[in-house]
């Protein structure tokens, strides 16, 4: 077994651990990957009462949590909902709710219990009028994540539309872009980093601090 899976299984064995999350870290360091410092970022701003103060950690906590997601034991990601239906309609029910996506003429749409159609308002840039499997895929998969963690449906980005956000080790896709208040003034491109459905709550609760 090589160093790097001993240290993993380490840290599944007892994912309440920090210590050899924190170990992982150092080996991570050693190998100039940013990803340890992630991880010595996130044990720092979970460990602290109130969390971190320092604006720098708490800005590169940030930018390394777009990149790489907040470090977890495990990366495994969950499978699309059973979405159902034809090649313009999918529908799917989950925790008690409705959900109803449709992509017409390069238009991607939704509503939630038969309510008001939300159109996005950009056209998808799809390699046809509708999506294709593999379009389809990344997009149920977008919505399946956002409907599981609860978070705004009408904000999410597609992959299809532009390059492919970064990820990491089968990590999950990342549907959210960052605020604009935080990339423009870092002279960052907005579309450059991105936010998993798991991880939308908290990397914006952290960012309300970091504004003060």
């Amino acid at each position: 077994m090589s160093v790097k899976a001993e240290l993993v299984a380490a840290v599944e064995a007892d994912p309440e651990d920090p210590a050899p999350q924190l170990v992982i870290a150092d080996w991570l360091l050693a190998q100039d990957d940013p990803r340890g410092e992630l991880i010595v970022l996130d044990h720092r701003e979970r460990a602290v009462s109130g969390g971190l103060v320092d604006p720098v950690a708490l800005e590169r906590l940030l930018l390394l949590a777009a990149e790489y997601t907040f470090p977890r034991p495990s990366e495994a990601v969950d499978p699309p909902l059973p979405f159902f239906g034809g090649d313009v309609v999918r529908a799917v029910r989950h925790a008690g709710r409705d959900y109803e996506v449709r992509c017409s003429n390069r238009r991607l749409s939704f509503r939630v219990d038969g309510g008001r159609l939300f159109t996005y308002a950009s056209r998808l840039e799809l390699a046809g009028k509708l999506w294709n499997d593999e379009e389809r895929g990344a997009i149920l998969t977008l919505f399946s994540d956002a409907i599981r963690a609860g978070t705004p449906l009408d904000q999410l980005h597609f992959p299809c539309m532009r390059p492919a956000l970064p990820s990491y080790d089968g990590g999950p896709l990342r549907g959210y872009p960052l605020p604009e208040a935080f990339t423009a003034p870092r002279g960052i491109e907005r579309y450059r980093y991105g936010l998993a459905a798991r991880d939308y709550y908290r990397w914006h609760a952290i960012w309300r601090r970091l504004q003060g």
